[in-house]
This record gives C-alpha cells, structure tokens and sequence, in this order.
C-alpha cells in the first residue's frame, strides 16, 4: 500500500550555548588532527620497518643489490666512458654532456 504524502514538516533545531561551541570546536580540531597524523604516522612506520628490513637483509645475506652502489656504480662507467670520448674527440669532458644531461651544470649554477 501506498503511503500519503506528509500534511507538515516538523523541523527540529538544537541550540548551543558560547561554552558547549568551544568544546564542541575543540573536539573537532582533535578529530581532525588525529585523522591526519595517525594514517601518516602509520605510513611512516610502514615504509621505515620496509626500509630497515631490506638493510638488515642486505648486510646479513647480501640480499639484492643496493640502489645507491647501482647508482655510484652506473655513473662512474658513464664518466669514465665520457672521458674516454672526450679524449677521443679532442672536446674537454666538462662540456660533454653528463648522464643527466646539462642538469648537473644547472643545479650546479643555481646552487653554489
């Protein structure tokens, strides 16, 4: 069956007085704030116990090979293939470019 459609609408209104507002601004800021930090403090934790896993792992067993020898690794054969060409073609290694590009130079220039 059917039901018929409402005659009046009963609106229902709660007051509040200065101090039950504060309180109540009060409680909202701390939810909000712990809405904020524990998710990233979570996060944080997560991604440290991930990151002293693998270095544990790495030192006791030599498990996987580290990003920053790779990279220390991988610039130094590029360097040293570049100096390899700038001999070859008689141009200083300065003004070959690097394995960024001209990036190092910028950083350089904005950052000394």
């Amino acid at each position: 069956m059917a039901r018929a459609k409402p005659t009046h609408v009963i609106i229902h209104r709660i007051e509040m007085q200065e101090k039950e507002r504060e309180y109540m601004e009060t409680y909202l800021a701390g939810k909000t704030v712990q809405n904020i930090v524990v998710p990233a403090a979570i996060t944080a934790g997560v991604a440290g116990a991930g990151y002293l896993g693998y270095k544990a792992l790495n030192a006791a067993y030599e498990w996987g090979d580290d990003v920053v020898d790779d990279l220390k690794r991988e610039y130094t054969e590029h360097k040293e293939q570049i100096e390899t060409t700038a001999k070859a073609s008689g141009v200083a290694a300065e003004k070959m470019p690097g394995p960024l590009g001209n990036f190092f130079r910028v950083g350089k220039f904005l950052f000394s």
